[in-house]
């Protein structure tokens, strides 16, 4: 089912306005409406049931552009039940960036840990929020009303979180857009988006996205009322501005599809300049997997060139009035000129310099590049340069690094719609004791997400390197196995203790589960975080268990709401901790 995205106010106030009795009936009619048959029309489309008619428009921004026939409307299970089951409308077009993760790096931690309320402490109120610079009160509502709305998640886990609950948490989302807070709006985005990949069994749903999501939200909204963090960092940018970077001499490295769980495909193509900083070429819109296979033969405009995202992986250009964001994408404005060169190997200068970067430092740039959230980060920074030999490994294919091992070699996207799965096969039976250099993504201890390979055996029509994830290698274009043993590569979470693994493992608990996925004894759990030489995490744990252990009743005999704020301010702490930890133990396992 195609339908127009959908202002997060107007599915807001659609469930308001329904009367009690149907809006309990209002998830199983979001189901059934998954069905119903679409009909585009010239201005939106239109949606059949039984025989009434329910007309949305091309971008539903208001009620007038939702309507239906029925003698109930706009009180209606019809057009609320479409309007719940309709994608939210981005606030920008650049709502198809990459999630951002919380920005607790490990050296902060403690710090940032120890400035979280205990568990057993009220909320902050009017007075003492807004403490720091930067935060006026429309901003430090907005946030308070994005955690009340968000906390209830955790509460009752995702079978509790229906269209009614994802309706409040947009209305949240919608009034902290209007307060200029483009960050926290996002994530709450993302969240209401998992929740409905969660809901309807999508297979690309995953759990541990919904939950650094979930995480992203709350510290967002933990820092702005309690007056803490970098204003500009936390507030976010809702739109990123291009500025003038001068003339520019770029050479293309490679190019990978883009295929996000939000539903954006397109192609991505990173080029360096003389001086190795990375920049990109993207073009990404709503799509699917067709979209994304197609993508890297798709046009290519920078100035009067026009290529395909394949071709300019390996071009050259020389660019005046270059304009570039400030995470590196590249402008393609009509003031920039830019004319096409050649392009240059990887064993050339100054591409070569890229692979001539000691991998501690590689591994230093990712980890201090995961202090600030996702958006303004810089362009590759979570890319690795690796050069050795070709491994075949137990689970896969590795590639033997000089000095570090063997590194065990992932496929970025393992949807068989692309081609990465079926390379590394070929390259696993066909290349190993073979040498190679490969651009990765890191994707845990000594452990990459491959993207593009360069061999001196590879054939002339690839051009001196191939896309795992855009170009199909054949039989033929590999030179045979001089080393068939296995080697003895890692797993992706080697140098993660056990006891961490169980602490994000009840993390996650929460977020699907509730409250009463996580109110079983821990005790044991604890001891082996604290035996693993992880006592904050021991700390975390058991405030987690204690918040969802605590259920207290007021006078009256009704549920004490803030039980739910210390269970969300509890939640928070293990979940940013656990994050850290993990992010910590993956990049120091590199230098091991």
């Amino acid at each position: 089912m195609s339908l127009p995205p959908v202002s997060p106010n107007v599915l807001a106030e659609a469930v308001d306005a329904l009367p009690a009795r149907l809006r309990k009936r209002l998830d199983e009619v979001v189901d059934q409406a998954r069905g119903w048959p679409v009909e585009s029309t010239p201005d939106g489309v239109v949606v059949t049931v039984d025989d009434q008619r329910v007309r949305l428009a091309a971008r539903v921004l208001s009620a007038d552009d939702a309507v239906c026939s029925c003698l109930l409307a706009p009180r209606c299970l019809h057009r609320t039940a479409l309007l719940a089951a309709a994608p939210v409308l981005p606030a920008e077009p650049d709502a198809a960036a990459p999630p951002a993760v919380a920005s607790a790096s490990p050296a902060s931690l403690g710090s940032s840990l120890r400035d979280l309320p205990p568990s057993t402490s009220r909320p902050s109120t009017e007075g003492e929020r807004g403490q720091g610079p930067g935060w006026d009160e429309a901003s430090l509502t907005a946030a308070a009303a994005l955690w009340r709305a968000a906390t209830p998640l955790l509460e009752t886990g995702i079978p509790g979180a229906g269209a009614v609950a994802q309706a409040q948490l947009l209305r949240a989302v919608h009034e902290a857009r209007g307060a200029g807070l483009p960050r926290a709006a996002a994530a709450g985005v993302r969240v209401v988006e998992g929740l409905r990949l969660a809901r309807t069994g999508e297979a690309r749903f995953r759990l541990a996205d919904l939950t650094d999501d979930l995480r992203e939200l709350l510290t967002v909204c933990h820092q702005i009322t309690g007056g803490r963090g970098d204003p500009t960092q936390v507030r976010g940018v809702s739109r990123r501005e291009y500025e003038s970077v001068g003339s520019q001499r770029l050479w293309g490295l490679f190019t990978e599809p883009v295929l996000t769980a939000s539903g954006y495909a397109g192609a991505a193509t990173y080029l360096s300049d003389e001086d190795g900083r990375l920049w990109t070429i993207s073009d990404v819109r709503p799509g699917g997997l067709a979209d994304a296979r197609e993508a890297a033969d798709g046009p290519v405009t920078l100035g009067e060139v026009r290529l395909s995202h394949r071709e300019a992986g390996r071009a050259g250009f020389v660019v005046t009035g270059a304009r570039a964001a400030a995470n590196g994408r590249l402008s393609a404005g009509a003031s920039v000129q830019a004319v096409r060169t050649a392009g240059r190997g990887w064993t050339e200068e100054p591409l070569a310099r890229h692979w001539d970067t000691r991998l501690a430092e590689q591994v230093a740039r990712y980890r201090d590049s995961l202090v600030g959230p996702a958006p303004i980060r810089p362009a590759g920074y979570d890319l690795v340069f690796l050069q050795g030999t070709v491994r075949t490994s137990h689970s896969g294919l590795a590639l033997d690094v000089p000095d570090v091992g063997a590194v065990e070699v992932l496929a970025p996207v393992t949807d068989p719609g692309l081609p990465a799965v079926a390379n590394l096969r070929q390259l696993t039976r066909a290349a190993a004791g073979q040498p190679a250099r490969l651009i990765g993504r890191f994707a845990g201890t000594r452990a990459v997400h491959g993207l593009a390979l360069a061999a001196p055996w590879l054939p002339d029509r690839l051009d001196g390197h191939v896309d795992l994830s855009v170009d199909v290698l054949q039989r033929s274009d590999l030179p045979g196995s001089t080393d068939p043993s296995p080697v003895e590569a890692p797993a992706p979470d080697v140098g993660t203790p056990e006891s961490l693994q169980l602490l994000r493992l009840r993390v996650e608990r929460a977020v699907s589960g509730g409250r009463a996925a996580v109110r079983t004894p821990s005790a044991g759990e604890a001891v082996r975080l604290a035996a693993a030489h992880l006592p904050y995490g021991a700390t975390v744990l058991t405030g987690l268990q204690e918040a969802a252990d605590r259920r207290t009743r007021d006078v009256f005999g009704r549920l004490d709401q803030l039980d739910s704020d210390r269970l969300a301010r509890a939640w928070l702490a293990a979940a940013v901790y656990c994050g850290a930890a993990q992010r910590h133990l993956a990049t120091a396992g590199w230098l091991a």
